[in-house]
């Protein structure tokens, strides 16, 4: 998929125009040795950082929801993301320590999920542009056709979202960015910028009405050419206490370019106007998982570009040297772990379960077995932001009911074939094959039920390999566990 997500000054500083202030950021406190305040900083900042991205950006997001942060959901720590935290735990009254126990994370996300679902705020394929973006579907809840562009709004027209896209002749990002930001009587541009052949930003308000407006370029292959896609999202300047928070997750989620259907459809043929609210916009979780169809426009005849590297299917647990575990959903005929051509020893259709052997894990232990199924941790790979690259993700997971069948978890979907182990390191489960790409909102995973592979399914499955865990063994926190087990973790990926 081609995710064209532009941070930076860019986003910070027109949200920066947009945000409120809180009491809580503003609560005056004894002053701070600078040698002690920095060391405090830093190690504020090693506990964010151990977390796992999709934790850390999971915060991120759940603490812009609660109006205390208005930067970018990028999993980074800074002055932002630091002074957020310290404002959550005054408003708990928890002590401010600045690091986000998991308790604390937890309450976070159901305390943000429920100001999401107040405003009914989706991820969706809009049909007109191609983009994906969020949107408030309680509060805009009518649709306007405005020429070939759609427009959600609320009834009435104060708060308004605008899919908005230019292409061939149209599609000058420069021009475009004089035009937006040229004087116009009535208007006030608190913020402008843009990143020359990639995006623009403007920012302000007019009558009355806040506005932010974004524009994206195409990337150089897209296949229908010179495009622009980008947003107006604009609100009354009297309830910005409560639409700046949506503002801030309208643009984190906001990607202009996905390799989707919808995405490539409106790249070849714009839908005719008349259009309904069901026509225009298609929540994105929804969507087909089946990779999008080649595009009906044939372009013009140039080099192939190199082949994509093989994509990251599964996780794995090594169990002996030269020995993975992993949950594959159909076929794997040529399989790689952590870079290594290996071959399917063995495999169970109904389960998934497989292992896969070859020159990998030379001194791996065999896995300890638990028995308690609660209060878990699930090691997984995911896709890290250089391609080819992946990233340990350590998550709490909760189960579902009192039974070993599921969890519930923020995984992605390499996080099939990934281990499920209990606060003593124990083997309690696997999870199950990962159809297709858990739903995100601005670019975070959700915590959703996964099916996991119980232990006595395992067992069976690999034989004498493995003993039970100690019933006296410590507890470890969950960065104990990572980097006790981070080498006994594999990336598996399943090639043509």
């Amino acid at each position: 998929m081609t995710k064209l997500r532009f941070w930076g000054a860019g986003l910070l500083g027109a949200l920066a125009a947009c945000a409120v202030p809180h009491a809580a950021l503003a609560q005056a406190s004894p002053p701070t040795p600078a040698a002690s305040l920095d060391a405090r900083t830093e190690a504020q900042k090693a506990a964010f950082l151990a977390m796992p991205e999709t934790d850390r950006k999971a915060a991120q997001d759940a603490l812009g929801w609660l109006g205390l942060y208005n930067g970018a959901v990028d999993g980074a720590f800074g002055k932002r993301t630091r002074d957020s935290i310290l404002a959550y735990q005054a408003s708990v009254a928890a002590p401010a320590d600045g690091v986000v126990s998991p308790a604390q994370l937890a309450a976070l996300k159901a305390a943000a999920q429920k100001v999401r679902a107040a405003v009914g705020f989706e991820l969706v394929d809009e049909r007109t542009s191609g983009e994906r973006i969020g949107a408030p579907l309680k509060i805009l809840d009518k649709i306007a056709i405005i020429g070939d562009a759609a427009t959600l709004e609320k009834a009435g027209g104060s708060v308004t979202l605008a899919f908005l896209y230019k292409t061939g002749a149209k599609a000058d990002l420069a021009a475009l960015y004089a035009e937006l930001i040229a004087d116009e009587k009535g208007r006030k541009i608190t913020y402008k910028a843009m990143k020359a052949d990639e995006f623009i930003v403007v920012a302000g308000e007019l009558a009355g009405r806040k506005f932010y407006t974004r524009y994206a370029k195409a990337p150089a292959n897209w296949p229908a050419g010179a495009e622009l896609r980008g947003f107006t999202f604009a609100y009354p300047s009297d309830q910005a206490a409560d639409l700046d928070k949506v503002a801030l997750a309208v643009a984190n989620a906001f990607e202009p370019f996905p390799a989707s259907p919808v995405s490539l459809e409106a790249a070849n043929a714009r839908p005719p106007s008349g259009l309904t609210m069901r026509d225009i916009v298609k929540v994105a979780s929804a969507a087909s998982a089946a990779p999008p169809a080649p595009p009906s426009a044939t372009p013009e005849a140039g080099p192939k570009p190199p082949p994509s590297p093989p994509e990251l299917t599964a996780t794995g647990l090594i169990v002996a040297p030269g020995q993975a575990l992993t949950a594959i959903a159909g076929d794997c005929a040529n399989p790689m772990v952590d870079g290594k051509a290996a071959k399917v020893l063995r495999a169970d259709g109904a389960s998934g379960l497989a292992l896969l052997g070859g020159d990998f894990g030379v001194g791996a232990p065999a896995p300890r077995f638990g028995a308690a199924f609660a209060d878990l941790v699930v090691l997984a790979l995911a896709p890290g932001a250089t391609a080819g690259k992946t990233t340990l993700e350590a998550s709490a997971a909760t189960p579902v009911g009192d039974s070993a069948q599921a969890i519930v978890a923020p995984l992605t979907g390499a996080a099939g074939g990934a281990p499920v182990f209990d606060r003593r390191g124990a083997l309690e489960a696997v999870v199950a094959p990962i159809k297709g790409e858990p739903r995100r909102v601005g670019g975070v995973a959700l915590a959703a039920p996964h099916a996991v592979i119980g232990l006595a399914a395992i067992k069976r499955f690999l034989g004498d390999a493995g003993a039970d865990a100690p019933a006296d063994a410590p507890a470890l926190d969950l960065g104990e566990i990572a980097s006790r087990e981070r080498a006994s973790i594999a990336t598996v990926v399943c090639r043509p």
